[in-house]
């Protein structure tokens, strides 16, 4: 699978005008020896690309392309566009008025629109999900070597699209409350499918949770996971106290914690010094924010945290409290606990 993360804007146009010179290429067979010429928008009497066998060659096509004005394409624009929002949430669009922030119709034609080119490119047996790879619209004669040849930075150049057409559909149910299946929260995070199911199955502090039965992560869970994640590019869209009723994990009450202090716009040693904690307390919240399991934990009493609480002004106090009280002393029995079989 593609990193999300690894791939730049550059990298996104580059893959979009190679795929663009190909496919311009491959009309060869469909209407005329020139028509990969007229398309490229290069003379027509030098160009020999209804002549040129699909064999891996790459000259004659790089060549083509320098010499096209692919790169004001449509398609490059739109695959530009919609990079940009897969990979921070984010995107603008260019007309006579100046740039403008991507809307949401707007957003939701471009997702369409990739939709279908996903449905006509995407290999039938995903080279992403790491099995055996054909393309559903096969280029001409072997000219599928092409698409196997050209990569960028290790990475095919359909895969490229193909990923960041995936990234923006499941940033855009991220953005839009819904539900995620794992593989679209492995493309967000940057890591392997594996790591994801891992995460599920995992009895850790910071496993992802699904409810029993359930195929698909909650919105709110997927994203305070994403979070977590040095490869999930952001953004933090928290602007309220998130609703917990119960934590079931200490992430989730890490989390809690976490996104108060952000929209309070604290560092932690800000806070410690607001909240007058010695460096004690200081080290154990700070364990805490970093999902550290810890015995120092006992330290953040009930009575600690109806003050951090009151101090944030939290619409949640007696969850904040009672519950968070439950889920650390849970964590610090649970470690002594196994210091009796060691």
């Amino acid at each position: 699978m593609v990193d999300l993360a690894k791939i730049t804007k550059d990298d996104a146009k580059e893959a979009a005008i190679k795929f663009l010179g190909i496919l311009a290429m491959w009309t060869d067979c469909l209407f005329d020896g020139k028509a990969g010429a007229r398309l490229l928008n290069i003379d027509q009497l030098g160009y020999e690309g209804g002549d040129i066998h699909y064999d891996g060659s790459t000259e004659a096509l790089e060549s083509y392309i320098l010499s096209s004005n692919l790169a004001e394409a449509v398609f490059v624009t739109k695959i530009e566009q919609i990079f940009e929002f897969a990979k921070w949430g984010t995107g603008s669009i260019k007309n006579e008025l100046g740039d403008h922030l991507i809307d949401g119709n707007h957003l939701i034609d471009l997702l369409t629109e990739f939709g279908s080119f996903r449905n006509v490119f995407e290999r039938k047996s995903g080279r992403r999900l790491g099995q055996t790879t054909l393309p559903f619209l096969p280029f001409k004669d072997d000219g599928v070597n092409n698409l196997e040849v050209f990569n960028i930075k290790g990475n095919l150049i359909l895969d490229i699209l193909l990923t960041i057409t995936d990234a923006a559909y499941a940033r855009w149910k991220l953005t839009d409350y819904h539900q995620l299946t794992l593989e679209e929260i492995a493309l967000l995070a940057g890591v392997g499918i594996k790591t994801v199911r891992n995460a599920v199955s995992s009895k850790g502090h910071d496993r992802l949770v699904i409810a029993a039965g359930e195929k698909y992560i909650d919105h709110d869970e997927a994203y305070r996971w994403l979070l977590t994640k040095k490869g999930f590019t952001g953004p933090f869209s928290y602007d309220a106290e998130p609703s917990y009723e119960s934590y079931e994990t200490l992430g989730q009450f890490r989390h809690h914690c976490f996104v108060l202090r952000k929209l309070a716009n604290l560092e932690i040693t800000d806070l410690s010094k607001s909240m007058g904690w010695d460096e004690l307390l200081t080290d154990a919240y700070t364990n805490l924010e970093n999902l550290v399991a810890t015995e120092s934990l006992e330290l953040l009493t009930p009575v600690l945290l109806m003050a951090l609480g009151n101090f944030y002004q939290s619409l949640y106090l007696t969850t904040f409290v009672v519950e968070g009280s439950k889920i650390l002393a849970s964590v610090v029995a649970e470690l002594r606990a196994k210091t009796l079989f060691n």
